[in-house]
């Protein structure tokens, strides 16, 4: 489990162009659970796959319009998220996959206690808590240390979350079946337990 007081966390890119766990990431920040981060490249990377899935659903002129409001938006509520790590490769990185080194490079830069992401295998996790104290961690999982940390909180961050959703509501199995599909099987589970639920 990550540190038990308000941590520095890096943002995979592969967390933050799925819309679900896009929203429950950042509405658990916005309640103060944790400073979420990200380098350029990361946000990059986000952006570029969005746009893509969008285009493959749907060919509307203004989806990259719809990108940039979304980045846009989380600039505004994160504006210290953005980190510019101009430091080099550590040796320590070996067995880290070379394509998501820069994302640790980001998390040394960033001095956080933790990366979160969907590709923990890539990261060699053990030989980073070892060599760098970081701690790399599926979003499912993250997700449910903090309800660990504060349960009251984090059920008041899904409850604002599924109050943001106009068009359509979302009901709790609207809910529950989104995160489902999003891989945080756990965090469903949770979701479904009726004491949970009927304070959402």
């Amino acid at each position: 489990m990550v540190p038990l007081d308000r941590f520095t966390v890096v943002l995979d890119s592969c967390t933050l162009f799925p819309m679900f766990t896009r929203d429950v990431l950042l509405t658990l920040a916005e309640h103060e659970f944790f400073n979420p981060k990200w380098s350029p490249r990361i946000r990059e990377e986000w952006t570029r796959n969005l746009l893509a899935r969008m285009q493959e659903r749907s060919l509307d002129s203004d989806n990259q319009e719809r990108v940039e409001r979304i980045r846009a938006a989380m600039d505004a509520a994160f504006p210290d998220a953005i980190v510019v790590a101009d430091l080099p490769e550590p040796t320590t990185l070996g067995p880290v996959d070379p394509k998501d080194r820069h994302v640790v490079v980001t998390a040394i830069a960033a001095r956080a206690d933790a990366i979160v992401t969907f590709n923990v295998a890539d990261f060699a996790a053990t030989h980073l808590q070892e060599h760098l104290q970081i701690e790399v961690i599926h979003p499912d999982a993250f997700v449910m240390d903090l309800v660990e940390l504060n349960e009251k909180r984090a059920v008041a961050a899904f409850r604002d979350l599924r109050a943001r959703k106009k068009k359509p509501a979302w009901d709790l199995a609207e809910l529950i079946r989104r995160a489902q599909g999003a891989g945080l099987t756990q965090t469903a589970q949770w979701l479904s337990n009726p004491d949970v639920a009927e304070l959402l």
